[in-house]
């Protein structure tokens, strides 16, 4: 990966952690089926997710490429302004939270999770011109966010669920089989990354002119980072419907740990090679 490029994934990776954990959050909270200090817990997670993101992204100047990969700069700012309204209405839906205001914390929650979206939308345009697609890199970013935010709030569920075994397994059922889901929807935008090129390689240092097929980075994303992770996603389903929540917790948590560091190497590829992985 280009040096220059690895403040934008931070940026990529923290806002689709936040935007994706608030979407689920504020989806089982408004199902009911999950615990108000569950819900406590996961706005306090999503915090300083939202907060990394905006101060990553403060401290960027607006430029025209990093050092070879063109930007669309219209959308800095847009972007900008976006994480910021998106910092604010996080911070009132915490305090709203822990206030036991349920009704209006998921209001809040849909208004936040409405504003990330569209915070993260012009993330995806700024990052956009080299990528086959404008709106195959949007819809790339988009179902990213889903899929960590599920496996995050998934995982933490199981943490709660171990701490009272009366709790429903629902949550856990669904948040799994949302994970197995969208890694479907992110599996699909690959394979038109692989058909359909790159509308302007990067001349940036780290774009070394390796095919995509022959980088091992791509394997190691397509394998370890995506397939194997929906695998262990599919196995923590099974042993949640037999209510088997430790170990459920414990296969979510290898799972995320690998889309984590998928999505770095899906970002990284971005800026070497122009497709969105």
């Amino acid at each position: 990966m280009n040096p220059s490029a690895l403040p934008y994934t931070v940026l990529l990776l923290l806002t689709e952690l936040a935007v994706g954990g608030l979407v689920v959050l504020t989806i089982v909270d408004a199902r009911g089926q999950v615990t108000r200090g569950y819900v406590k817990a996961g706005a306090i997670t999503i915090l300083p997710l939202a907060l990394l993101a905006a101060w990553t992204f403060a401290v960027l100047d607006p430029v025209d490429d990093i050092d070879g990969y063109t930007l669309n700069r219209t959308w800095f700012n847009p972007a900008l302004v976006g994480l910021a309204l998106f910092v604010l209405v996080i911070v009132a839906h915490l305090i709203v939270v822990f206030r036991e205001r349920r009704q209006a914390g998921i209001r809040l929650g849909i208004v936040g999770s409405v504003v990330g979206l569209i915070a993260l939308f012009a993330i995806a345009l700024l990052v956009a011109p080299p990528a086959w697609s404008t709106w195959g890199l949007v819809g790339s970013v988009m179902a990213a966010a889903l899929l960590l935010g599920s496996a995050l709030m998934a995982m933490m569920w199981g943490h709660w669920y171990l701490t009272s075994g009366r709790l429903p397994k629902e949550p856990m059922e669904e948040m799994a089989l949302l994970v197995c889901g969208a890694v479907i929807i992110q599996a699909l935008f690959i394979f038109l990354a692989l058909v359909i090129p790159a509308r302007e390689v990067p001349l940036s240092e780290g774009a070394i002119g390796v095919e995509l097929g022959s980088n091992p980075a791509f394997w190691l994303r397509l394998s370890a980072g995506l397939t194997f992770p929906a695998v262990l996603a599919f196995l923590a389903w099974r042993t949640a419907r037999i209510r088997g929540m430790m170990s459920a917790t414990g296969l979510l948590y290898i799972a995320l740990g690998l889309l984590l560091a998928g999505e770095v190497l899906a970002r990284g590829l971005l800026f070497s090679t122009g497709q969105a992985l």
